[in-house]
């Protein structure tokens, strides 16, 4: 089990309605949730999970998939499309923190030390890989492409990455999610 799933299975839950705390403080809290799961930014993750596990007509399947994956969210309604959300899993496998993703385009992990401006040409990156990933987002379509990308020390790896588009309120995507798996063997 998790720590957080221990943590909960701990919890002394009160019968008496009147003893009970509203679901809002514990989210503040964390006392029971995993801090992975709820973002200091309030994104809720599993409700961007759900979206895109019940999504109509999925053109890439997906295993399964939960918060122990790495992902990134990004918010393609802001100009650059930057990163609202970053999970532990994708801090461990970049090896940069959540402050240092939060407000960034993705492009950061297309050189190593992170300084890609936009419109840069990209040393380490096909440029077919990244027109098929600009169409994607133009096109509110879902893509799974092999990209080159850095860790912060400067590790190349293949980001095995899928972006599926999210729609919240509207019919047109607000977020991209990323799934971000390194390429092994």
């Amino acid at each position: 089990m998790n720590p957080w799933e221990h943590k909960a299975l701990e919890h002394n839950y009160h019968d008496d309605a009147t003893d009970s705390v509203p679901v809002q403080d514990h989210v503040k809290t964390g006392s029971i949730f995993n801090p992975g799961i709820y973002s200091p930014s309030g994104y809720d993750i599993m409700s961007i999970l759900t979206r895109v596990a019940s999504r109509p007509s999925p053109v890439i399947h997906l295993g399964p998939v939960d918060a122990s994956c790495a992902i990134v969210v990004c918010d393609i309604e802001q100009p650059d499309c930057p990163v609202v959300y970053a999970n532990e899993a994708c801090a461990q496998l970049t090896g940069y923190s959540l402050q240092e993703m939060l407000g960034k385009n993705c492009r950061f992990m297309q050189a190593p030390g992170g300084q890609v401006r936009k419109s840069s040409t990209r040393r380490h990156i096909e440029k077919g890989v990244l027109k098929n990933m600009r169409r994607a987002i133009e096109s509110n379509s879902e893509i799974a492409v092999e990209v080159t990308n850095f860790k912060k020390n400067g590790q190349k790896f293949t980001n095995l990455l899928t972006m599926i588009p999210v729609c919240w309120d509207t019919p047109t995507p607000k977020y991209y999610i990323g799934f971000i798996a390194e390429k092994t063997g």
